[in-house]
């Protein structure tokens, strides 16, 4: 039996969770079903006599919530749940009773059902972390507009059938599209080199501990649009007979690189996997939680993040290095410093990037032992 206290828990975790999290999957299987002790408030203009009053007595009878999601929890059985259109849409089904749940335009974590039996009511429920329900049914009857929080705890569930899913050219973090720039390849690998020559990282790993994207999203200072050149000026030939100017276009690849990894409680390096978004947001590469909907984790929490950032731009002279320890779960910043490049070339990075990395406390102390799948 699930209670009050463990759906409140469940939603302070919502709120933790990263809001560029992984595509949204929804666990299918068997879940069951609770609902909590409804509320009601008296609509203006169409409630009884006294029917604000009627309404305070009645929600007087329900307890104190104390921030809790639901109170008194009434379990409604078990429900099986089958996800199809790649997650789009799923039923809830109890036996011969079957419901239709769509996925909202506007937020793909919410779902609503179709057809509850009436049209002044709605029943919605959000997916948290894939494999958790919470949802209300609200809606209005004799005058009097209501509240019923609901919740579907897992009991057996699994990954539904998403072959094919995926089955798109959208651009990913190692496949630039037209307004991405492609991070310079050799200055990528170098830098990876640098932070792993750093922090101890033995060179054949460093890729599983170190994240790093090969593309960015375009900035306004990267995309100034096209601009025109005489010719006999640099980039523009005069030797291109009836060609009054040279177009230049902006750079399509940048030498600003910034590399993220991931620390636990004890200071040591976790092995690392990109959300697959755009923003390439890292969390820890667990091969015990490979399957969203049944996790068995064998690695320990992400606690901090420690981020490098260089910047090589050699036209304007600057090789300096960031490095900042934010707070893995707000990303938050907890340290930072800057560090000016004294020389140009791999050796002026690696003292800046060594400069930086001890002014905010050199946070790593090991690594964390993990056998890739």
């Amino acid at each position: 039996m699930i209670n009050s206290t463990r759906i409140s828990l469940t939603l302070a975790f919502v709120a933790m969770l990263p809001q560029a999290a992984l595509a949204n999957i929804v666990c299918e299987g068997t879940y069951e079903f609770f609902n909590g002790k409804d509320t009601v408030n008296a609509i203006p203009g169409e409630a009884p006599e006294n029917g604000a009053l009627a309404a305070r007595l009645y929600n007087a009878q329900r307890g104190a919530w104390l921030g809790q999601f639901m109170g008194k929890p009434k379990s409604e059985g078990l429900h099986e749940v089958k996800v199809s259109q790649c997650g789009r849409q799923f039923t809830l089904s109890q036996g011969s009773k079957t419901m239709l749940f769509l996925q909202s335009i506007m937020d793909d974590t919410l779902y609503v059902a179709q057809d509850i039996g009436t049209n002044e009511a709605e029943l919605t429920l959000r997916v948290v972390d894939h494999k958790i329900m919470v949802g209300s049914v609200k809606g209005k009857s004799h005058g009097f507009a209501f509240n019923i929080p609901v919740a579907m705890d897992p009991r057996d569930v699994s990954m539904p059938d998403m072959k094919r899913c995926n089955d798109d050219t959208a651009a990913t973090p190692d496949t630039p599209a037209g307004d991405r720039l492609t991070v310079d390849p050799a200055l990528r690998s170098e830098v990876i080199g640098i932070v792993a020559d750093e922090l101890g990282v033995p060179r054949d790993q460093s890729e599983r501990y170190i994240s790093a994207l090969r593309s960015v999203a375009k900035t306004r200072q990267s995309d100034e649009g096209v601009s025109e050149i005489l010719p006999g000026e640099p980039g523009c030939p005069i030797e291109l007979t009836g060609v009054k100017t040279c177009r230049v276009f902006p750079p399509d690849t940048t030498t600003v690189v910034e590399v993220n990894l991931l620390l636990d409680g004890d200071g040591r390096l976790l092995p690392v996997t990109t959300d697959g978004s755009d923003t390439g947001r890292i969390r820890v590469d667990d091969p015990g939680v490979a399957d969203l909907c049944a996790p068995e984790s064998t690695l320990p929490p992400a606690e901090q993040r420690l981020r490098f950032k260089f910047f090589a731009i050699e036209e304007d002279g600057i090789n300096d290095v960031q490095a900042g320890l934010l707070d893995a779960r707000t990303d938050h910043f907890k340290k930072a410093h800057y560090a000016k490049g004294k020389s140009q070339g791999r050796q002026g990075r690696a003292d800046a990037a060594d400069e930086a990395y001890r002014a905010i406390g050199s946070p790593v102390t090991g690594i964390h032992a993990s056998v890739k799948p």
